[in-house]
């Protein structure tokens, strides 16, 4: 545990280094991270311009929606995104070997050697709005309304690596899928609606699509205090079917691995 941590400590070390190293490019990922975080409140503040609410939520209660995708996403895109699209490459390439190697479990290897530092704008600016919606909402901000707020978010993040992890294993059986991260970049997007309104599509559509209708409005749903036992239920069940299945698809995966060399 302690190897493990200073590993980390390195490794955020490193890619702090690797950041500041081009100042101009630094200045501009920070702009373009401050206008992908208002894209999605421009389009709430353009739909509901026109009508008082979208499946039961208000104009309000969407955009603070707005406000948790971007703490979601930018902790997801902070942590996670980035070694995914690396281990893409890895697989595609035939150089998984680098990863798999090494002294750790090699799934936890997927996720820890890039850090995106520049998403943190967003979930700055996503916290700063939230902490704004909830007072015009006349919402009481609590600790305990904090705690599962956050918790929900990083179990949500946990929910979301998982159902892109199956996806990305895909390239072992076929490394021409190499769009496949473009993809699973697109389908994220859903996450940023509410769960109602996807529930009166076919069962077969409705089903895969569950785990990102849910890592969002749940957390909402905590601040908005809707949050009951059957959404933290259902939302709990489907994080820990999901992250089983993940490590069974990974480990299955693996065995059928072929590197450049062999």
């Amino acid at each position: 545990m302690k190897k493990s941590i200073l590993l980390y400590r390195r490794l955020l070390i490193a890619n702090w280094n690797a950041l500041i190293e081009y100042r101009g490019d630094f200045i501009t990922q920070i702009i373009s991270s401050l206008v992908f975080s208002l894209n999605h409140i421009i389009i709430v503040l353009l739909l509901t311009s026109k009508v008082p609410s979208v499946y039961g939520w208000s104009r309000g209660e969407l955009i603070l929606l707005a406000s948790t995708y971007n703490v979601f996403i930018g902790i997801f895109h902070t942590f996670i995104s980035r070694n995914l699209d690396q281990i893409a490459d890895d697989i595609y390439f035939g150089k998984l070997d680098y990863v798999l190697l090494k002294p750790i479990d090699s799934q936890l290897a997927t996720v820890i050697w890039k850090i995106n530092y520049i998403s943190l704008i967003r979930v700055l600016f996503g916290l700063t709005l939230t902490v704004y919606l909830m007072g015009t909402l006349h919402i009481i901000i609590t600790v305990p309304m904090i705690v599962v707020y956050f918790f929900v978010i990083i179990t949500g993040v946990y929910m979301l690596y998982s159902f892109w992890l199956p996806f990305i294993t895909l390239m072992i059986f076929n490394p021409r899928l190499s769009n496949i991260v473009i993809f699973l970049f697109n389908i994220t997007n859903v996450a940023r609606y509410p769960k109602e309104m996807y529930a009166r599509l076919p069962l077969y559509i409705f089903v895969p699509l569950l785990p990102l209708a849910l890592i969002l409005t749940t957390p909402t749903k905590v601040l908005l205090q809707k949050f009951t036992f059957e959404l933290g239920f259902l939302f709990f069940a489907v994080c820990i079917v999901l992250g089983l299945f993940a490590r069974f698809i990974w480990k299955l995966s693996l065995r059928h691995y072929t590197s450049a060399s062999s």
